[in-house]
């Protein structure tokens, strides 16, 4: 089964509206163009793991940037939004995510690469020294930049999920 994670940037007010009220989360689409406020990341559990998270690809409370995929708050833990319930994580967090993710070269990113160590991350089984899975990490690791990027740039908070 694939999951991915889903990420949405949205402003500061329909965050507390969420937080309020947890069926506010249905109202969040799935757009079948590229928006700048929605982000689907494949390899969610590898990028967690080498943005700091574990072997698991859990994210790590101490490391910031290991939650910028799937972690931060919850919002309502009886409330399915997908596979996991959403989370979210602030304005200010966006910030300071954003921040530390545009400091972390692509060198620096795969420095922490060992598909050896990898083997319980999703997606299972994929992770060898190959050329094409680097350059896919690569490419969900700079749309997760621009994302973050253009999140804080806009003010707007992150709400996260597995689907």
């Amino acid at each position: 089964m694939s999951m991915f994670a889903m990420l949405h940037g949205v402003s500061p007010e329909f965050l507390r509206s969420c937080q309020t009220d947890s069926s506010m989360l249905d109202t969040l689409e799935y757009p079948e163009k590229e928006t700048p406020d929605f982000l689907v990341i494949h390899c969610w559990g590898a990028l967690t793991y080498l943005l700091g998270g574990d072997e698991t690809g859990a994210w790590n409370s101490e490391i910031l940037t290991s939650r910028t995929i799937i972690s931060g708050e919850c919002i309502d833990p009886e409330h399915e939004t997908g596979i996991t319930p959403a989370f979210y994580l602030t304005v200010d967090e966006v910030i300071q995510v954003a921040s530390e993710l545009a400091q972390i070269s692509d060198e620096a990113l795969l420095s922490r690469y060992e598909p050896e160590n990898m083997h319980d991350l999703h997606p299972i089984g994929e992770w060898t020294d190959c050329p094409e899975i680097r350059r896919e990490l690569l490419d969900d690791f700079h749309a997760l930049q621009a994302f973050y990027a253009v999140q804080a740039n806009a003010g707007n908070a992150v709400i996260n999920y597995l689907v």
